[in-house]
């Protein structure tokens, strides 16, 4: 290739094919071809410059770390979605995601893990491109000396039809409140949830809302319409949109998108399992292994990506992480995460570096904190104090709900009561540990003035760790268990019944207009199933009756929030499950008084 054909400074601007196709242009260092020329055996060219435009205004790039408002759309100007892709430059739409990985809208990208039959050394010996069954043509991507991906064209324009089909189908079932939803959903769940990029969003989002995979676009507005009553635009709207004709939309683009998975597939199911109800239990697993072909457990500190999309995926890694660990807790099957990821032992699947503020792109100088809005420092010392929390709950599920240390004659069939307790110790030091080390920001009572306040949830889980612990103990007691230890396991476990009750009559209506997360409704029914089991242990006919008495006393504080907190709602449905008819457990008790 000459040196005329590049022109001057190639790296800076797109090739001749990619400008003619309006996609990105992506080159990696040392390559001659961008990835769509190699992928189609062409010569990259750069004869040619940008096109003419007509003069047009242009919007100011969102600031990466302050608040970007979208406009109103009862304001003027309206954002115009449908056409703004073709109102920017495109060298300037083009340098949005320079360089990233799994963010590509037209290309995915699948890790090579070392048992791969790849090799990772004969990369460079590879065709400009290669052929995989079933995937037609293919680019490998070294990102740092021994981790690559392989990358691949979405390029079945049936497919491409159908994206902008679905897009334009949610876009139609939300119009015009879609700027308004976008600007609830980081003004809320975002701080609390932090797993998008907030500022390649507002601007993807500036252009175009094609710009997008159909079940994120859909997952973040169905998301933002739980806090319809905190923006004004929404309460005043003469008609909502439906959020059960969106859900639909986002799961079926959902089903479609996980065939070219990127890290917009993973943040929709994420999002998505948030709202779910516990029935859809082969999703979390199926968002795993997405997780792991996009190359999510593993460590990208040194890889070859833009800084900020680093952090992006730490914060994806570790949101997935809870997602898996909390899930043993809802659908009661083991973990798919190794149960020790802080601490290295050279056998780990799991690698992520930790997550920490500097991960964070944000600043709480440039965001916006009107009523009803949650503080972003807060949000995001809670998540990341959420992450530290949720590996304690790992150690404690591990120990004592494993398959291995629960069957019979396994590990705690073996040592009993008294054997049980001597593990419980250290992990419930752990557990108080924690929670002293807390921030006073953290702190239940913490709640500034007209904000929302994500404390309740943060307490909630620590409690539903404790109570983990005092069930194994209270189901390793047995006839043989000496009387002194068997009163203070159960004196134990019912102080901790009770501090649980407290925890949940203290929320206050900014705890519970907040996030909660998909584990909530678990964890309050938790309680609920606690107190059961204590009630249905009981050797005294009025400590059995103390027990009905408190799971009378949690179905009512569930039932005079369920209307204001969804999570309260299908606790109480999953504690009516559990515990049947109330009238009959007090019947049973009280039958021979």
């Amino acid at each position: 290739m000459s040196a005329g054909s590049r022109g001057p400074d190639p790296l800076r601007r797109p090739c001749d094919r990619c400008r003619q196709r309006k996609s990105r242009c992506v080159r990696e260092p040392e390559k001659d071809n961008c990835m769509f020329c190699n992928l189609n055996n062409l010569e990259c060219t750069f004869l040619h410059g940008p096109r003419a435009r007509k003069p047009t205004v242009r919007e100011s790039p969102p600031n990466r770390t302050g608040e970007t408002k979208l406009q109103d759309p009862h304001g003027s100007p309206t954002l115009s979605t449908a056409s703004t892709i073709d109102q920017v430059p495109f060298d300037q739409a083009n340098s949005l995601l320079d360089g990233t990985l799994g963010l590509e809208l037209h290309l995915h990208s699948e890790y090579t893990g070392p048992a791969s039959y790849h090799e990772p050394a004969l990369l460079d010996l590879r065709p400009p491109f290669c052929s995989a069954v079933g995937h037609g043509k293919c680019f490998p991507r070294r990102v740092d000396q021994c981790t690559a991906f392989i990358t691949y064209p979405d390029e079945d324009s049936a497919s491409e039809m159908q994206r902008i089909a679905d897009l334009d189908r949610i876009e139609e079932s939300i119009r015009p409140l879609g700027p308004t939803l976008v600007n609830l959903y980081f003004r809320i769940m975002h701080r609390t949830f932090p797993i998008l990029d907030k500022g390649v969003f507002l601007e993807k989002y500036a252009r175009s809302y094609r710009n997008f995979s159909p079940p994120l676009l859909a997952a973040v507005y169905l998301v933002a319409l739980d806090w319809r009553l905190f923006d004004r635009n929404l309460v005043t709207a003469p008609q909502l949109p439906d959020a059960v004709v969106l859900e639909n939309l986002a799961i079926r683009a959902m089903d479609d998108d996980l065939k070219r998975p990127k890290l917009s597939t993973l943040q929709a199911g994420l999002l998505l399992l948030q709202r779910m109800r516990s029935a859809h239990n082969t999703f979390p697993a199926q968002l795993l292994a997405l997780g792991q072909t996009l190359g999510i457990h593993v460590d990208c500190s040194d890889w070859e990506i833009p800084e900020w999309e680093k952090g992006l995926r730490r914060r994806l890694a570790w949101a997935l992480y809870m997602q898996d660990k909390w899930g043993v807790l809802v659908h009661g099957r083991p973990s798919m995460i190794p149960a020790q990821v802080d601490v290295d032992d050279g056998t780990s699947d799991w690698t992520v570096s930790p997550c920490k503020l500097k991960d964070f792109p944000e600043t709480a100088a440039g965001e916006e904190n009107g009523e009803g809005s949650v503080d972003g420092p807060t949000a995001r010392a809670a998540f990341l104090q959420s992450i530290e929390l949720t590996k304690i709950f790992s150690r404690i599920v591990s120990t004592f709900c494993s398959t291995s240390a629960t069957r019979a004659g396994g590990l705690l069939s073996r040592i009993g009561a008294s054997g049980a307790l001597d593990l419980a110790k250290p992990l419930a030091l752990e557990l108080r540990e924690w929670h002293a080390a807390l921030p006073a920001s953290l702190q239940l009572e913490s709640t500034p003035s007209l904000r929302l306040s994500t404390n309740g949830a943060l307490h909630l889980s620590y409690m539903a760790a404790h109570l983990i612990i005092h069930r194994a103990l209270l189901r390793a007691l047995i006839p043989k268990t000496t009387p002194s230890l068997r009163s203070t396991i159960r004196a134990a476990a019912h102080a901790r019944l009770l501090s649980a009750m407290a925890l949940i009559g203290s929320f206050q209506p900014e705890h519970f207009q907040s996030f909660w997360g998909f584990a909530a409704a678990a964890q309050v029914a938790l309680v609920g199933t606690f107190a059961g089991l204590l009630w249905a242990t009981s050797a005294e006919v009025n400590e059995a009756a103390v027990y009905v008495e408190q799971l009378e006393k949690l179905r009512w504080i569930l039932q005079v929030r369920a209307s204001a907190a969804p999570f309260a709602r299908e606790g109480l449905r999953m504690l009516d499950e559990e515990v049947g008819d109330l009238a009959a457990i007090k019947a049973a008790t009280f039958r021979d008084m």
